[in-house]
């Protein structure tokens, strides 16, 4: 028997539903309008807007009157012994805090880079110390020309002096070879390619280290510029170079993602701070990218730097900076917590490297059957190539990406005792067939456009044709 249910449910059951009052009075706000719709993304200037916009400013900061050398076309920057030198470009090579680059021809129409320190006495000061490095460095030369000739030399330094009405203003000009892009521009290359400025990133290195002993200290893909043939690499930009003994107590050494981690850490440190630089400069060259491009503190990079080649030394824990980021439970991450060395183990280079390396035009291969290479490599598996290669052999490309693979691996030591030396690096057997390209002459500079003649008076008779 089923009992029904009391009135009151029933009554319930068949009542329509009934809305709510309305709050606030009965006013019942608008649904919120939906949020805007974000800008579409900038496209990425290209290196002519950037240039432009680079003159804009020194143009802005010369009529502001903030110590960079006003030149134009035809302009002559005079002062050295040996004789004038004449601006031939409306547009200056380059701007950056403390100078200005103008092209120039040198009095046998060589086309050369005119460096302009701005006039300010601070601005002088630091580039004094440039000016001993790079004279040191030049007088050396034929000591290991082969070596010396990776390094952009000092050719001239001399003091130029322009009357204003705030009174005579002088500007301390270094004159080097006109040279081209820089390696950061250029981006990834071949692996032959590699090879060859490979080792004359080395031969730079050991010049300086050995002969001219010092320390760049900035080693890095935007300081290696090209020869105007492209066949040779040279290194530039000595504002920090210095001893040895100079280094110890300074700590903002190095860019960040080029820092070694004795430098981190606060250890002793010498030239082989260059020979990790170079080493991360090569992988650049190699794969397209920055290794640590996502790091943006010293920690971030230390930790970084001990998931690829292990943990620090004991040794370097006693470093006057270690106890920032190490206790005795391990180190310290960026998200606040600690992990043990232990959990820090090193990997091989050739890992890195082999997944984006361009083997060029020695391996005789389509796209497709690298790509299919390099799995095989990375997973072990046995693809119809990798099945393939373990029967004739790893390829002569092949071979150069190991050895490439072990001069990093030697290079990026975390404990500098058993990093290699730049001397060390150009001995290895992944040199000994990269030839060095032959030296060259300067390039001749551009001839100056002919001045048009002055405007005729109005009344002037027209000129009769010839």
């Amino acid at each position: 028997m089923v009992v029904p249910p009391p009135r009151a449910m029933r009554m319930a059951l068949h009542m329509p539903h009934m809305p709510q009052p309305p709050v606030n009075g009965g006013f019942v706000p608008p649904p919120a309008p939906p949020p805007p719709a974000p800008p579409p993304p900038e496209p990425e200037k290209t290196q002519e807007q950037l240039d432009r916009e680079a003159h804009q400013r020194l143009h802005e900061a010369i009529e502001r009157n903030e110590g960079y050398l006003k030149a134009h076309l035809g302009y002559h920057i005079q002062g050295s012994e040996v004789g004038p030198y004449t601006v031939v470009s409306h547009e200056a090579l380059g701007v950056g805090v403390f100078s200005v680059v103008w092209p120039c021809a040198d009095k046998d129409n060589k086309l050369v880079a005119m460096k302009v320190i701005r006039h300010q006495d601070h601005f002088r000061k630091y580039a004094n110390r440039e000016v001993e490095a790079l004279q040191k460095a030049a007088g050396l030369r034929d000591q290991d020309p082969e070596s010396a000739a990776h390094v952009a030399l000092l050719r001239d330094s001399f003091v130029h002096k322009v009357s204003s009405p705030q009174g005579d203003q002088e500007y301390l000009c270094m004159c080097f070879e006109k040279l081209e892009s820089n390696l950061r521009k250029i981006g990834k290359q071949p692996l032959e390619k590699v090879l060859q400025f490979g080792k004359q990133i080395m031969r730079a290195l050991r010049y300086l280290h050995d002969v001219v002993q010092i320390v760049h200290c900035d080693v890095k893909p935007d300081n290696l510029l090209l020869r105007w043939d492209g066949l040779a690499v040279k290194l530039m930009d000595f504002g920090t170079a210095r001893p040895s003994p100079e280094l110890q107590s300074q700590d903002e050494l190095q860019p960040l993602f080029y820092r070694a981690p004795e430098v981190i850490l606060g250890c002793t440190r010498g030239r082989k701070i260059d020979v990790w630089s170079a080493a991360f400069t090569i992988y650049e060259l190699t794969v397209g990218r920055i290794y640590l491009r996502n790091c943006h503190t010293p920690r971030e990079v230390l930790e970084e730097i001990m998931q690829l080649r292990g943990p620090v030394t004991k040794e370097m824990l006693q470093g006057r900076l270690a106890a920032a980021y190490f206790n005795a439970k391990g180190f310290h991450t960026e998200k606040r917590e600690v992990v043990g060395l232990d959990s820090f183990t090193k990997r091989s280079m050739f890992s890195e490297l082999a997944p984006y390396a361009d083997y060029g035009n020695e391996s005789k291969k389509t796209a497709e059957e690298q790509a299919r290479a390099q799995l095989s490599r990375l997973i072990g598996a046995t693809t119809v190539v990798g099945a393939a290669m373990k029967r004739t052999g790893p390829t002569a490309a092949e071979k150069k990406l190991k050895q490439l693979a072990e001069l990093l691996d030697r290079c990026l030591e975390v404990d500098p005792q058993q990093r290699l030396t730049a001397a060390e690096a150009c001995e290895l057997e992944v040199f000994k067939a990269v030839e060095l390209p032959p030296m060259v002459d300067l390039q001749e500079a551009p001839p100056l456009p002919e001045e048009a003649p002055p405007p005729l008076p109005p009344d002037a008779p027209p000129a009769r044709a010839e």
